[in-house]
């Protein structure tokens, strides 16, 4: 006699299959959403951290501008603002001539601001998202950042290398 389709123990043992490897592919995607946006922010801030130093040594000594001339563009190098508040509400927005900020939504970003003189403060702020004790603890863990009041205020003397 001739079967055709499969038994009831072949469907149970594909099911079982498909069981553990999602019960082992889950965690792997538990955290994707947070280590996004740590490594947009982490990205973000190294960026600056190791560039905007140089960047001032180089506009202010070598091109001879005045240090209150130099524009947050000129320090960070962005190379586009993207931020739209009524769409995507995420991304960079420059907003002045020495401040840009990038957002991650509506009310946790990273603001950069340039004092005119010699000093990058970096301001991360995470209030509002939804898994805010997570990302707060992978930027401690990868930057040292401490917070208070769901926020870290890092500065950065432009100048220490002159």
């Amino acid at each position: 006699m001739k079967r055709s389709g499969f038994t009831l123990i072949e469907l149970i043992f594909v099911m079982v299959v498909i069981g553990v490897l999602a019960a082992v592919a889950l965690p792997k995607f538990k955290g994707l959403k947070e280590n996004a946006v740590v490594s947009n922010l982490v990205a973000n801030y190294t960026n600056a951290v190791q560039n905007a130093p140089a960047s001032y040594l180089n506009e202010t000594e070598l091109n001879n501008v005045d240090p209150g001339d130099l524009n947050i563009t000129n320090l960070l190098k962005i190379p586009a603002f993207t931020y739209n508040a009524t769409t995507n509400k995420k991304g960079w927005e420059k907003v002045s001539n020495t401040t840009a900020t990038y957002h991650i939504n509506d009310t946790d970003y990273m603001q950069f601001s340039y004092n005119g003189v010699d000093t990058l403060t970096i301001t991360t702020a995470i209030t509002n998202t939804t898994n805010k004790a997570r990302i707060q603890d992978k930027l401690t863990k990868k930057l040292g950042f401490t917070w208070s009041s769901d926020q870290n205020v890092t500065t950065i003397n432009l100048a220490e290398n002159d």
